[in-house]
């Protein structure tokens, strides 16, 4: 028989193999492996539990002396989790210790008994010695009873489980039970606490190679390691699981008035993986735009779905009858720490905002206002879709493929590039229309120099910026205005929507099926990645990109271009790009704008978009 632990590694599960021997004249237990304080204490919780079982086993632990090996022994040991395989490895150890050893402390114990009348107090030592030469024999004949069960036993156990150490009853450990019980390999018996059944049926569902149990307690494990009651196995039903809302209120696209150019672009972006840098006053619904955003990426994958738990359960977040079933929402203004946003910590480190936001949608809000060392890590995760946090002799890695929705006001009061009626107060974004009042003439809502503007701006510093590097890092730039109102700019329900994302997507995973980099136009690494997959440019197209790049000046705008005009392409289910998907690129791009390409001195300062 093997028993088996598992630990937690970044958010997968790590493999902890139990062995013990028993250990002759001392008392206690001895762990090698590098176990922590929690594990240690361990067997405390272990002695109190096994006194629940049926027979006299607690003497059994409490009065002799094991060591028990946690491999592999150079990796830390933190879970609370193995308590269980500790408490199984122990009696297993125990029921296969040496009988003749056993045999000869009765023997020697008897006759220290008989001696015991002539000695001062000898009454008292001899019924002390008969109760000690009482227990051992208890305890020769549960070993007798179940040795030969065990020694028959061949199968491989994966045991998870906090011990009670009143009732011996099971619980799951906080974190990573949903990558634990993943770890195990194909034949594995495993038993987990009864809290946990739906998390390990929904594994246990996909994973036909190994048999998933729940159990109750202590003593429920140890009858069926013995073969004296069956495994019950982990079942479920849909409406037993308990969905983890990660956004409490996902609007209706059609229910966002105005943003026609940020619906647009955030359309693009979803469709292609791209990230998005929206510039506008407070209140005009970019927090909105981007909790409809999960409501319009396709519905999780299988696979997706499996990694999404896997950091949700690492970082402690998760139920023990929750399941995350939507696309992640995660947002981050500019007072979170460094571990609150990229993760670590200790004991165990834990994954933090980027990798909880895999799969999904992060808001960055008032970018321009995190520190530059945040934003300088972040550019590593964007360009790496991995972040890692480094431990003393390891480095943990934690998945993190979200599209990036950054916010930021335009200028210090917000309203830049707005306009409004002197007469009835009434707002544009065009200095050029007629008021409906009747005035022509429209006064800028923003009395921010251009050195205000462009001071606040440049606060988005670091590797997002300055502004060449921003371009470089995100791809779309767009004005989030509740004032820009375009008839029919997805005026319709969010269904309708995700359907069209859903083609472009579908149309995307045939295309790069066979690479190594991904599944959507944003994850292309390089132009000879872009032309090995996609079709060839017609010479028209090609000039014009070529146009645009020497006016730009990087070979990363480049590639970004051809991209974003592919997807936009994708979006309109057609095979070549064409010089209007150029266009539409450049424009949702921010190529043209003076205030992302740095040029607010040039022009008229109010037409920034």
């Amino acid at each position: 028989m093997e028993v088996y632990g598992a630990d937690i590694d970044g958010i997968e599960g790590q493999l902890i193999r139990f062995a013990a021997t028993k250990d002759e004249n001392r008392q206690g237990v001895t762990l090698l492996g590098l176990a922590k304080q929690v594990v240690r204490e361990g067997f405390s919780r272990v002695a109190k539990a096994v006194e629940t079982l049926d027979g006299d086993w607690s003497s059994i632990l409490t009065d002799q002396g094991y060591t028990v090996q946690l491999a592999p022994p150079d990796v830390p040991k933190v879970s609370a989790g193995l308590d269980l395989p500790l408490a199984i490895m122990l009696l297993y150890a125990s029921i296969l210790q040496n009988l003749d050893t056993l045999a000869d402390q009765i023997t020697k114990l008897n006759d220290e008994a008989a001696k015991a009348t002539d000695r001062k107090n000898g009454e008292e030592i001899r019924h002390r010695l008969l109760d000690t030469i009482e227990n051992l024999v208890r305890q020769r004949e549960l070993i007798l009873k179940y040795r030969e069960r065990l020694t028959a036993n061949d199968g491989k156990y994966l045991l998870i489980g906090t011990l009670d150490i009143c009732t011996g009853n099971l619980a799951p450990p906080q974190y990573g039970i949903f990558g634990m019980i993943s770890a195990a390999q194909p034949g594995f018996t495993v038993i987990i606490p009864e809290d946990s059944r739906i998390h390990g049926a929904v594994i246990g569902k996909s994973r036909p190679d190994i048999r998933v149990h729940v159990a109750k307690n202590l003593r429920e494990v140890w009858y069926v390691v013995l073969g004296v009651n069956r495994p019950r196995p982990a079942t479920y039903k849909m409406s037993d699981i308990r969905r983890k809302r990660l956004c409490h209120y996902v609007p209706d696209l059609r229910a966002i008035d105005g943003v026609a150019r940020a619906k647009k672009a955030m359309v693009v972006a979803l469709a292609g993986g791209h990230n998005m840098l929206m510039v506008g006053p407070p209140g005009q619904g970019k927090t909105m735009l981007c909790k409809a955003a999960t409501d319009l990426l396709p519905r999780l994958t299988h696979v997706e779905m499996f990694e999404v738990n896997k950091v949700f359960s690492a970082a402690g977040e998760l139920r023990a009858d929750e399941v995350v079933l939507d696309r992640p929402f995660q947002t981050a203004t500019n007072d979170a720490t460094d571990k609150a946003i990229f993760g670590g910590g200790h004991r165990p480190p834990l994954p933090g905002i980027v990798s909880l936001a895999h799969n999904g949608v992060l808001l960055l809000d008032e970018i321009n206002t995190f520190k530059s060392h945040i934003t300088q890590q972040l550019r590593i995760t964007l360009s790496d879709r991995i972040q890692k946090v480094q431990r003393l002799g390891a480095t943990i890695e934690y998945p993190c493929r979200f599209i990036l929705f950054a916010a930021m006001n335009p200028c210090k009061c917000g309203w830049y590039g707005h306009f409004h009626c002197s007469s009835c107060k009434a707002i544009y974004i065009d200095p050029d229309v007629r008021c409906a009042c009747g005035n022509s003439k429209l006064l800028p809502k923003c009395h921010c120099s251009r050195r205000d503007v462009s001071a606040f701006r440049d606060r988005l510093s670091g590797p997002l910026l300055r502004l060449q590097v921003l371009l470089d890092r995100i791809d779309l730039k767009v004005l989030v205005s509740a004032y820009d109102a375009e008839l029919g700019t997805y005026d319709t329900t969010s269904n309708s929507v995700r359907r069209r994302i859903e083609g472009a997507r579908k149309i995307q995973g045939e295309r790069y099926a066979d690479s190594v980099f991904g599944i959507c136009n944003a994850h292309v690494p390089d132009r000879s990645q872009f032309e090995k997959f996609c079709p060839s440019l017609s010479s028209s197209v090609s000039e014009l990109v070529d146009q645009h790049t020497r006016r730009i000046g990087t070979k990363r705008m480049e590639v970004n271009l051809l991209l974003v005009a592919r997807t936009i392409a994708d979006l309109n289910e057609s095979r070549h790009i064409s010089m209007d998907h150029v266009h539409e690129a450049v424009n949702l791009m921010g190529l043209e704008s003076p205030y992302f390409s740095d040029r607010l001195h040039e022009g008229n300062m109010s037409r920034i978009w």
